[in-house]
């Protein structure tokens, strides 16, 4: 029993295989720092050898060495792009986060993030939470249904950058990123605003009384109050990043 591959066959998986696994290398969930090199280089593996059986792959033409290594840096350009799009989309959490802990009193308390660094401490929490719902959900097919798109609406070796295109949706996609964040931490920073209010009346009324010593404490009351109840909006929370993320990566693929 023999096995044999044509040439043409393994050039045109390499090319499949680049694409999908600089996507995975920085894309959220499968890029995570905390899974080993092992395992993201099965993922992608076993990612691109499905999508080879399903997604029509035609190489174009090409002479020489040169030729093919400049399929390989188009293909990698592409996952990357769309890695970084995607992975950007979760950095609303983070801005969310970090407004949060302004607020309440708890920017000073960072924790370590593998993937992110030094990241506040709602931010991590708002940031595992959408993870686990989005595992939870199978949201994150969405995130593999995007590299199986590309193929789709950009060929093997069929790219045509539009940088003025791609640099205006990143522009306006860190922009929606900010406002997502701020809508997400809007409850809390109402509920503090609102605090402050009454905390300078009550110092204008009553200027004995201590209110700095009572406003911390009651910061951090109100601060995790409200985070518990708006732990319920978190699937929406997730729903709406995932669909943001989906139309980042349409417009990318058009200016590609």
């Amino acid at each position: 029993m023999s096995f044999t591959i044509s040439t043409l066959t393994l050039e045109a998986f390499l090319l499949v295989l680049v694409r999908v696994a600089c996507f995975t290398s920085i894309a959220p969930i499968f890029g995570h720092n905390s899974l080993n090199a092992r395992m993201k280089i099965s993922i992608a593996f076993f990612v691109s050898l499905i999508l080879y059986q399903v997604v029509d792959v035609s190489l174009p033409e090409y002479t020489n060495v040169l030729g093919y290594t400049t399929l390989v840096l188009e293909e990698a350009l592409v996952g990357l792009l769309l890695g970084f799009v995607a992975g950007l989309s979760m950095k609303a959490l983070a801005i969310a986060g970090e407004f949060i802990d302004r607020e309440i009193g708890f920017s000073m308390a960072t924790t370590f993030d593998p993937n992110q660094g030094m990241v506040t401490i709602t931010g991590e929490l708002y940031d595992k939470i959408v993870c686990l719902v989005i595992m939870i959900s199978n949201l994150h097919y969405y995130i593999l249904s995007a590299a199986a798109q590309s193929f789709e609406l950009v060929p093997v070796g069929r790219i045509v950058l539009s940088p003025d295109v791609i640099y205006t949706s990143l522009i306006q996609f860190i922009v929606q990123m900010f406002m997502i964040g701020f809508r997400i931490a809007m409850p809390v920073f109402l509920g503090a605003t609102m605090l402050n209010v009454i905390l300078g009346v009550l110092a204008k009324s009553s200027p004995q009384m201590n209110m700095f010593a009572i406003g911390m404490q009651l910061k951090v009351f109100v601060g995790l109050f409200l985070l518990a109840v708006c732990i319920m909006f978190v699937p929406n929370i997730a729903n709406y990043i995932m669909e943001r993320m989906r139309d980042m990566i349409q417009t990318i693929l058009g200016g590609l």
